[in-house]
Protein backbone atom coordinates (compact mmCIF):
# COMPACT_ATOMS: atom_id res chain seq x y z
CA UNK A 1 0.00 0.00 0.00
CA UNK A 2 1.52 3.24 -0.91
CA UNK A 3 1.03 6.52 1.13
CA UNK A 4 -1.41 7.99 -1.48
CA UNK A 5 -3.53 5.09 -1.69
CA UNK A 6 -4.16 5.54 2.30
CA UNK A 7 -6.22 8.58 2.25
CA UNK A 8 -8.49 6.84 -0.23
CA UNK A 9 -9.29 3.92 1.93
CA UNK A 10 -10.03 5.60 4.33
CA UNK A 11 -12.59 7.57 2.59
CA UNK A 12 -13.91 4.03 0.90
CA UNK A 13 -14.25 2.50 4.47
CA UNK A 14 -16.23 6.05 6.19
CA UNK A 15 -18.33 6.03 1.99
CA UNK A 16 -19.21 2.32 3.22
CA UNK A 17 -20.15 2.99 6.70
CA UNK A 18 -22.59 5.80 5.92
CA UNK A 19 -24.14 3.42 3.02
CA UNK A 20 -24.38 0.95 5.45
CA UNK A 21 -26.34 2.95 8.82
CA UNK A 22 -27.98 5.27 6.36
CA UNK A 23 -31.60 4.93 5.13
CA UNK A 24 -30.71 2.90 2.22
CA UNK A 25 -30.07 -0.53 4.02
CA UNK A 26 -30.91 0.81 7.77
CA UNK A 27 -28.32 -0.94 9.98
CA UNK A 28 -29.12 0.68 13.26
CA UNK A 29 -26.20 0.97 15.10
CA UNK A 30 -27.22 3.42 18.31
CA UNK A 31 -28.18 1.74 21.24
CA UNK A 32 -30.58 3.69 24.46
CA UNK A 33 -28.75 3.99 27.22
CA UNK A 34 -29.86 2.13 30.11
CA UNK A 35 -28.48 4.16 32.70
CA UNK A 36 -31.05 6.92 31.90
CA UNK A 37 -34.27 6.85 33.03
CA UNK A 38 -37.43 7.62 31.12
CA UNK A 39 -41.22 6.51 30.80
CA UNK A 40 -42.64 3.86 33.53
CA UNK A 41 -43.75 2.97 36.77
CA UNK A 42 -43.54 1.28 39.53
CA UNK A 43 -44.76 -0.84 42.58
CA UNK A 44 -43.25 -0.59 46.02
CA UNK A 45 -43.22 -2.65 48.75
CA UNK A 46 -40.65 -1.92 51.48
CA UNK A 47 -38.73 1.13 52.25
CA UNK A 48 -35.83 0.34 54.98
CA UNK A 49 -33.94 3.25 56.37
CA UNK A 50 -32.29 2.93 59.70
CA UNK A 51 -33.42 6.66 61.22
CA UNK A 52 -30.95 6.44 64.09
CA UNK A 53 -28.13 6.48 61.90
CA UNK A 54 -29.17 9.58 60.04
CA UNK A 55 -27.05 11.86 62.60
CA UNK A 56 -24.36 14.50 62.91
CA UNK A 57 -20.70 13.37 63.66
CA UNK A 58 -17.37 15.52 64.43
CA UNK A 59 -14.94 14.88 61.55
CA UNK A 60 -12.20 12.88 62.05
CA UNK A 61 -7.97 13.95 62.46
CA UNK A 62 -8.93 17.55 64.00
CA UNK A 63 -10.52 18.18 61.19
CA UNK A 64 -13.25 21.29 61.45
CA UNK A 65 -15.34 19.55 59.58
CA UNK A 66 -19.04 17.94 60.90
CA UNK A 67 -20.88 15.03 59.15
CA UNK A 68 -24.21 14.69 58.65
CA UNK A 69 -24.32 10.97 58.68
CA UNK A 70 -27.17 9.53 55.62
CA UNK A 71 -27.73 5.94 55.95
CA UNK A 72 -28.76 4.17 52.77
CA UNK A 73 -32.22 3.19 51.47
CA UNK A 74 -33.16 0.02 50.97
CA UNK A 75 -36.30 0.04 48.29
CA UNK A 76 -37.95 -3.12 47.46
CA UNK A 77 -39.43 -2.81 44.22
CA UNK A 78 -42.91 -4.73 42.98
CA UNK A 79 -43.80 -4.84 39.28
CA UNK A 80 -41.77 -2.64 37.15
CA UNK A 81 -43.04 -0.99 33.48
CA UNK A 82 -40.12 1.32 31.49
CA UNK A 83 -37.67 3.04 33.27
CA UNK A 84 -38.45 4.87 36.28
CA UNK A 85 -35.96 5.92 39.36
CA UNK A 86 -35.99 6.13 42.65
CA UNK A 87 -35.32 9.42 43.91
CA UNK A 88 -34.10 9.56 48.14
CA UNK A 89 -34.13 12.87 49.40
CA UNK A 90 -32.90 14.27 52.62
CA UNK A 91 -33.45 17.86 53.43
CA UNK A 92 -32.29 19.66 57.09
CA UNK A 93 -33.51 23.37 56.57
CA UNK A 94 -31.64 24.44 59.63
CA UNK A 95 -28.46 23.28 58.13
CA UNK A 96 -29.66 24.25 54.55
CA UNK A 97 -28.94 21.01 53.09
CA UNK A 98 -30.55 19.03 50.56
CA UNK A 99 -29.24 15.81 49.37
CA UNK A 100 -30.76 13.79 46.65
CA UNK A 101 -29.71 10.48 44.77
CA UNK A 102 -31.21 8.87 42.10
CA UNK A 103 -31.50 4.80 41.22
CA UNK A 104 -32.18 3.60 38.01
CA UNK A 105 -35.56 0.41 38.27
CA UNK A 106 -34.71 -2.18 35.76
CA UNK A 107 -36.02 -4.97 37.35
CA UNK A 108 -38.75 -6.37 39.29
CA UNK A 109 -39.09 -8.06 42.54
CA UNK A 110 -35.46 -6.59 43.68
CA UNK A 111 -34.27 -4.28 46.10
CA UNK A 112 -32.55 -1.16 45.16
CA UNK A 113 -30.11 0.61 47.75
CA UNK A 114 -30.19 4.39 47.23
CA UNK A 115 -27.01 6.49 49.11
CA UNK A 116 -27.00 9.53 48.78
CA UNK A 117 -23.28 9.44 50.98
CA UNK A 118 -22.46 11.69 53.93
CA UNK A 119 -22.49 15.72 54.17
CA UNK A 120 -19.93 18.11 55.38
CA UNK A 121 -21.13 20.72 57.82
CA UNK A 122 -18.93 23.72 58.87
CA UNK A 123 -18.54 23.39 62.82
CA UNK A 124 -20.01 25.28 64.84
CA UNK A 125 -22.22 25.61 62.47
CA UNK A 126 -25.10 23.63 64.55
CA UNK A 127 -25.17 23.57 68.38
CA UNK A 128 -25.21 20.09 69.75
CA UNK A 129 -28.23 18.77 70.67
CA UNK A 130 -31.37 17.88 67.98
CA UNK A 131 -32.54 19.38 64.44
CA UNK A 132 -35.24 17.85 62.33
CA UNK A 133 -34.82 16.36 58.83
CA UNK A 134 -37.09 15.02 56.30
CA UNK A 135 -36.54 11.93 54.38
CA UNK A 136 -38.58 10.98 51.05
CA UNK A 137 -38.35 8.51 48.42
CA UNK A 138 -40.06 8.73 45.39
CA UNK A 139 -40.95 7.08 42.21
CA UNK A 140 -40.47 8.82 39.38
CA UNK A 141 -40.54 9.15 35.43
CA UNK A 142 -41.48 11.59 32.84
CA UNK A 143 -45.42 11.19 33.70
CA UNK A 144 -44.71 9.73 37.19
CA UNK A 145 -43.62 11.54 40.11
CA UNK A 146 -45.49 9.85 43.31
CA UNK A 147 -44.43 9.83 46.77
CA UNK A 148 -43.75 6.28 48.50
CA UNK A 149 -42.41 7.72 51.91
CA UNK A 150 -42.20 11.01 53.64
CA UNK A 151 -41.04 11.53 57.25
CA UNK A 152 -39.56 13.96 59.62
CA UNK A 153 -36.80 12.46 61.72
CA UNK A 154 -35.10 13.81 64.98
CA UNK A 155 -31.50 14.44 64.36
CA UNK A 156 -28.98 14.18 67.00
CA UNK A 157 -25.88 16.55 66.56
CA UNK A 158 -22.97 15.00 68.43
CA UNK A 159 -20.19 17.61 67.18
Amino acid sequence: MTPRSLPSLVAAMVALALVVTGPLIGLDVTRSSPDSFGEGDATVAAVDIEDSELRVTAGRFGTDVSYLRVPTARVTVGEVTGRPRLVYLVAVPSAGIDLVSTALVTESARTYAVDPGDQGIESGSLERGTITATVTVRVQSFSVDRTVTRQNVTVEVQA
